[in-house]
């Protein structure tokens, strides 16, 4: 399943299995997966607005659930600079940032979830996966 906004879905090539749902992931986020995967999202957002979009997922995902999120993190990829220069682009344009790792944990612990582990990918991003408690 897709989730965006209905206007972003608008047009969007997918294949015939993918179904597409439109929706604000601030208010809810269907039901039903088995993992939910934000990539890239938490770093537009400041705490207060990322940890409203993790509550979201949390009343929408199972007890035997996982949240994957995939972002950059100040403290554990390969070009800090790069990270740094990405952290004042995101507060600067959206009003986010990049975080640490233990940041991520925070913003998990406090909307529900465990953090069970971190799996560097070799590129500028880290998946972080988060479990519910």
């Amino acid at each position: 399943m897709l989730f965006d906004q209905a206007g972003v879905l608008t047009g969007v090539d997918r294949p015939v299995t993918c179904q597409a749902v439109g929706g604000d992931f601030f208010k809810n986020v269907p039901e039903g997966g088995d993992a939910h995967l934000l990539k890239a999202v938490l770093h537009d957002w400041p705490d207060e607005e990322s940890i409203a979009i993790l509550r979201s997922i949390r009343r929408a995902i199972p007890s035997h659930g996982s949240l994957l999120i995939i972002e950059q993190s100040l403290d554990a990829g390969p070009n800090p600079a790069r990270t740094a220069f990405s952290d004042l682009n995101m507060l600067v344009a959206p009003g986010g940032r990049e975080r640490t790792t233990a940041e991520y944990e925070a913003l998990l612990a406090t909307a529900g979830f465990r953090l069970l582990r971190v799996v560097p990918t070799g590129t500028e991003v880290l998946l972080l996966e988060g479990v519910p408690t």
